[in-house]
């Protein structure tokens, strides 16, 4: 019987790129679910145009101010990429969750999505030793 070790498994670039193509659509699934639940939302919470538009839009917002706050703290050369990736989407998914069980409305709602934004706007992007995804 062959065992396969971590290791081993995790040398070969295929089950690396795997997990981390399925790690990044995860995370990025929190980027649109307020997308999903919108019409849901709106019967719910009795929300008007403005409050759909602040729901989704909210996200963007959050993820502008976080890549300003990230780049001028520098998080990106101060952390290793996989805590800042991993930290960050716990972030963004908490942010998420919060939103399905304390927010009883748009406002409380719309903060949580800022604050998925800015937990998205620190994942990590292109090679970690020069930040240039094109390069091999």
């Amino acid at each position: 019987m062959t065992t396969i070790t971590n290791a081993s498994f995790l040398s070969r670039p295929w089950p690396v790129i795997t997990i981390l193509a399925l790690a990044v659509l995860l995370v990025k699934g929190a980027w649109f679910s307020a997308s999903a639940v919108v019409p849901a939302l709106t019967a719910e919470w009795g929300l008007d145009d403005a409050s759909r538009a602040w729901l989704t839009m909210s996200v963007q917002l959050g993820f502008a101010c976080g890549a300003f706050v990230s780049a001028v703290l520098g998080l990106a050369d101060r952390w290793p990429s996989h805590r800042l990736f991993a930290g960050s989407a716990w972030a963004a998914a908490l942010c998420t969750i919060l939103i399905g069980l304390v927010a009883n409305g748009p406002a409380p709602a719309v903060i949580l999505r800022v604050l998925t934004g800015m937990a998205l706007a620190c994942l990590p992007c292109g090679d970690e030793d020069n930040g240039n995804v094109d390069e091999p």
